[in-house]
């Protein structure tokens, strides 16, 4: 089997009668904004918004609109920030929306890595060093394989996200590398292993890799399947499980078409919860089959 194709299916099935259970909002501690929008120059077979060089669902975010969003959130007293897109690195504005952020907090930006060139990285670096906050970089590859990496990503996509690493690490970052599980899950200790030597062998300083479920959306739906009925979250799955350890107890996700309830689900209407932070500060139902999938793999956005 391979496990990029849904979640872990060994846990048991829910009957779709059951109550839908309602995840409360804690605390508003992150804010995710979309600041790439759904442009990337990569189409990834696995992405579960389908980004791409085509796709304009959701526009990119301007420098004003993440300073009204960040006067909100400062207002509501969020503790760190994380972007991501499409990819970041594509937006004009993104040197100064990365400095507007950090000189709000600790700020974790998702990107591919493609993008990153010498003079990029030297520009992370000065920026780092002028805020104080911490600015943590995530790189996305399928693989320490060549081939296997490009099979998904597209071609060029390993050597240019190397690239990135190599020039991140040069001026001191320690990027944390995002990989989505293709293998069985048992495999994960000796996949993360080679995974951190793949890293080392970069001269990446401080090597930590980040694994990923696959969310049965987007291209990955179109591409192997989507959710099957059963595959949903019931008070039953909180029995022995903290509902409030999602991480839509304490987050939200603005993008340029409102504020939705995570990450995940940005393509999806009911998981608009609004047009402001404030309008969103209420519980959520997690009725959409991804919500199994993060309840199953104890799933986080954030490294």
């Amino acid at each position: 089997m391979n496990t990029m194709t849904g979640p872990n299916l060994s846990s048991p099935a829910v009957p779709s009668a059951t109550r839908i259970p309602e995840v409360p909002l804690v605390s508003l501690d992150t804010l995710w904004m979309q600041v790439g929008g759904t442009l990337c120059n990569l189409s990834c077979t696995h992405c579960f918004i389908s980004c791409g060089p085509k796709n304009h669902n959701h526009a990119m975010m301007s420098l004003a609109e993440v300073r009204r969003l960040l006067d909100d959130a400062g207002a509501l007293a969020v503790k760190d920030y994380w972007i991501t897109g499409g990819e970041v690195f594509l937006n004009p504005q993104i040197f100064g929306i990365l400095e507007a952020i950090l000189e709000r907090g600790p700020l974790g930006v998702l990107t591919n890595g493609t993008l990153i060139t010498p003079d990029k990285a030297r520009a992370l670096a000065d920026i780092q060093s002028r805020s104080p906050h911490r600015l943590t970089l995530r790189i996305s590859m399928e693989s320490f394989d060549e081939e296997a990496n490009n099979r998904i990503r597209g071609a060029q996509a390993y050597r240019k996200a190397v690239e990135g690493l190599r020039n991140l690490a040069a001026v001191g970052f320690s990027p944390i590398l995002t990989v989505t599980r293709s293998w069985e899950e048992e495999e994960d200790g000796p996949m993360e292993n080679r995974f951190l030597e793949f890293l080392r062998q970069n001269d990446v300083p401080e090597p930590r890799i980040k694994i990923l479920p696959g969310f049965l959306l987007g291209r990955l739906a179109e591409n192997e399947r989507g959710y099957m009925e059963e595959e949903r979250v019931t008070e039953k799955c909180f029995e022995n499980f903290p509902i409030t350890n999602l991480q839509c107890a304490s987050s939200r996700m603005a993008t340029s078409k409102g504020v939705f309830v995570c990450p995940i689900l940005v393509d999806e209407d009911r998981a608009r919860m609004g047009e402001t932070l404030k309008e969103t500060l209420r519980p959520f139902p997690l009725a959409h089959s991804a919500c199994y999938t993060c309840r199953v793999s104890g799933m986080s956005c954030k490294s």
